[in-house]
């Protein structure tokens, strides 16, 4: 069982300042990241802009997922109870941010609009749903190693 690969992705508007956006976006990382801009094109024709740092480096990922836990505090139990719905069907565990409370510097976990995604790749043996979240359960109240 591992973490294959964390992508952590923010979308920037065209009201949004990037260099804010990407402020945010490094509260949550305890080490250098790079940013990937790919520019897009909102529902209205409007220019966005999605923020992207991939994460797939083992230490990395240890470092990064280790950190987020405890940046999660109390809000941990709140993932924990919500698995079944973050989790999809290839795997993929979802943690959303409030943008504008990480660019305080605050740690918020959030289920709507404008956001910061941490999207986790969790490999399992056999892939069952169960056994991912079963594992995401694991990581979550004990890190990883």
């Amino acid at each position: 069982m591992k973490i294959e690969r964390i992508l952590v992705s923010a979308v920037v508007y065209s009201t949004e300042d990037r260099e804010k956006v990407a402020m945010a976006m490094a509260t949550l990382f305890p080490f250098e990241f790079e940013i990937v801009r790919v520019p897009a094109t909102g529902h209205f024709g409007n220019p966005i802009e999605y923020l992207e740092v991939e994460i797939t480096k083992k230490k990395q990922i240890k470092e990064f997922w280790n950190n987020l836990i405890k940046l999660l505090g109390d809000q941990k139990e709140y993932i924990i109870n919500t698995l079944e719905e973050r989790i999809d069907d290839q795997g993929q565990l979802y943690i959303r941010f409030d943008k504008q409370k990480a660019y305080l510097g605050e740690i918020y976990v959030t289920d709507k609009g404008d956001a910061i995604v941490v999207k986790a790749k969790l490999v399992t043996y056999p892939a069952k749903k169960e056994k991912i979240i079963e594992f995401a359960r694991e990581i979550l109240e004990k890190g990883y190693k």
